[in-house]
This record gives structure tokens, sequence and C-alpha cells, in this order.
């Protein structure tokens, strides 16, 4: 990355100029400040999620279905309607025929989404850092600066929320359960809107995928 770049010249050149020319305070501060937001920028940010799904062998393409929620979701929300536009759209990839609500169809896909209550989770971090001595320390320096690996374990909370979407698909007339899925997520977003189109991706990775068998699906945000 460029701003580790110009850290290292930065670095290497006050260094070499340590007994000539001490780098100003404006600058240390300054590079303080930048560091962090370097180290940021260069995280991608990921949603991380666990699918498994269940099923026994081919599932049938090309059929008219109907997307419906389940009991726990009110049939008019307008929530699920967005959700269902999602779901619509990746079942029509597949092949099958998504119709309106109300509409006859040969089967039909049940969907449930929930959001658990947050959870506090305490994180403690070691870090060895680059530290600045604005002080008269090492040779009676005042700039002197060195690596410090002694810095007691820093330690901070947040809170996490466990987002979870369900899905089956179901013969209309029999009602037999052709496809059962699941999508566990779970991250310090609350609203599951903001990460439901990537478990609605994450749910037809590979669809339908191998039955029994947790996957894990990392997709990048936009």
């Amino acid at each position: 990355m460029l701003f580790f770049s110009l850290f290292d010249k930065f670095f290497t050149r006050e260094w070499s100029r340590k007994a000539q020319a001490k780098p100003s305070i404006a600058a240390l501060l300054l590079l303080s400040l930048l560091l962090p937001t370097a180290l940021l920028s260069g995280c991608a940010s990921k949603v991380q999620q666990d699918v498994v799904t269940f099923h026994e062998g081919l599932l049938p393409r090309g059929e008219t279905i109907a997307i419906e929620p389940m009991e726990d979701i009110a049939p008019g929300s307008q929530e699920f309607r967005h959700y269902r536009t999602l779901i619509a759209d990746k079942l029509s990839q597949l092949g099958y025929q998504p119709v309106e609500s109300g509409k006859p169809s040969i089967l039909v896909a049940r969907v449930s989404y929930s959001v658990s209550d947050g959870q506090t989770r305490i994180r403690s971090d070691h870090h060895n850092y680059v530290r600045y001595h604005f002080y008269y320390g090492h040779y009676l320096d005042p700039f002197y600066y060195g690596f410090y690996d002694n810095w007691p374990p820093e330690q901070y909370s947040y809170t996490v929320y466990n987002r979870k979407l369900m899905m089956n698909i179901a013969r209309t007339t029999s009602n037999e359960i052709l496809f059962e899925g699941r999508v566990q997520s779970i991250g310090r977003e609350k609203e599951i809107a903001e990460v439901m189109p990537y478990m609605i991706t994450a749910m037809f990775n590979n669809f339908p995928g191998e039955s029994g068998i947790t996957k894990v699906v990392t997709i990048e945000k936009e």
C-alpha cells in the first residue's frame, strides 16, 4: 500500500537523521492519526455465513413456485415482500418460474428469518507498537523512537447478533418437503435488512449444495 511505503521511507529517513534533525511533533502526531485509518481501510468488509441444506438429490427445475412467509412472519409484511423479490430473482436464475402471491403453483418456498438479542463479547488483544518518546529518554534524545512489545493487553467489549434465514421448498399438493436450507450469520449489524441480500446469496450458493454438510460462505460487501 502507498501509505505503508511512505511510512517506511519516513521512518528510515528520520532514523538515519536522528542525530542531526529531529522529526517534528506535528509530523509524529499526524503519522499516529493516519496509521489506524490505513489499517482499517486495508481490511475489506465481509459477511461470513454458515449454510446447511438438506435434500434427497436433484431438485425439480422449471416449475412454477410461490414464495410465502412461514407462520412467524406476517403475510402482509412489507419487509417480507422486499425479501421475496430478492429470492424470486435467485429462483428465476435457477430456472424456476416464481408466481405472484395467491396464484396457483406446483411448488412453494416458505421463508422465515429472525435476529437474536444482542450478546456481549469481550476481546483481548496483544500488540507490538512503534512508540515515540516525547521526553529525554534513550541517549538523552527527546525524540527517540523504537520498538516496544510490553504494552498491557487491550480489552474491549462489543455486541453481536445472530441473524438467521430459513427456506423450505415443498410440493403444493402433497406438502412434501423437497429442500430445507438454513443460513446463520453472526455480526454487529442488528438490522437484518442490511445483511439479508448476502444471506440470500449464500443460501443459493452452489444450490442445492451437498446435503447435510455445513459450509462457510464469505461475501464481500459492496
